[in-house]
Parts: structure tokens; C-alpha cells; sequence
């Protein structure tokens, strides 16, 4: 049987851990836009030039918002862990604290959380979208 200590502890390790991979994608995502956006040599350079430069562009500002939000989602986290350390202290308590759900900092940093899965799967959307335009066969683009 699981303690809540262990779910929480859980909980917080799988968070960490996915917004490290979602920093991660969304610079490869900004990676990938920049080596399309400068491509000076054959074959990459005549194959961009089929795809529509703001489709890049958009690739490439997703991508920084995703980290963006990532970035703000912690700011909301660390102004919840804040304000709740400072009621507790406040309180004279040490144990059983809880997050104040109807904070503020509480609600944004659940919205910005899931803001950035969202936006993530756009860039992504994007990216496929890109990749099928760079690899469709020459012949048929002009159709």
C-alpha cells in the first residue's frame, strides 16, 4: 500500500522529469527551425524552399514559448511555495500544510502547466506539417 508521502514524492519526480523533456523538445524544436531558416547547402537548401517561411517562423516562436511558459509555470510555483511557507510561518505551523487552491499563484501555475503540453502538441503539429512538405517528392509540389 502506497503512502501519500511516496505519491507526492512520485508525483514531483515525474514533474520534474517532464518538464525537463518538454525544455528539451521545444529547443530541438528551435534547433531544427534554426537549421532550416539558415540552410545554405544542397539537398537541405532546395528542399526548404518548399516550405512557406512563416511555417519555420512559427516553428520557431512556439518553440520559444513553450519555454516561456515552462519558465513561468515555475515562477507561479515558487510564489505558491512562498506564500504558503510564509502562512505557515505566520501560523506557528510546521506540519500539515496545504496549498491554498484558490490562490492566484495555485491556479496560474495549473494553467501555464498544461498551457505548455498544449502549445507543445501545436509545435509539434507544426513540425510534422514541415517535414511532410520537406520530403514530399519534387514532383507532386508543383501540383
Amino acid at each position: 500500500m502506497l503512502k501519500l508521502g511516496d505519491v507526492y514524492a512520485r508525483k514531483k519526480e515525474a514533474s520534474a522529469q517532464v518538464s525537463t523533456q518538454t525544455r528539451t523538445l521545444a529547443f530541438g524544436f528551435l534547433g531544427i527551425s534554426w537549421a532550416l531558416l539558415t540552410a545554405h547547402d544542397d539537398p537541405l537548401k532546395s528542399m526548404v524552399g518548399h516550405v512557406p517561411t512563416f511555417l519555420l517562423l512559427v516553428l520557431a516562436i512556439g518553440a520559444v514559448l513553450v519555454l516561456i511558459l515552462d519558465m513561468l509555470q515555475y515562477v507561479a510555483i515558487t510564489s505558491m511555495a512562498d506564500a504558503t511557507y510564509h502562512r505557515a510561518e505566520k501560523e506557528g505551523e510546521t506540519e500539515g500544510i496545504l496549498y491554498n487552491p484558490k490562490s492566484t499563484a495555485y491556479r496560474a501555475q495549473a494553467c501555464l502547466y498544461h498551457a505548455k503540453f498544449v502549445m507543445l502538441w501545436c509545435v509539434a503539429g507544426v513540425l510534422l506539417v514541415i517535414f511532410i512538405m520537406l520530403f514530399q517528392p519534387i514532383h507532386t509540389l508543383g501540383r
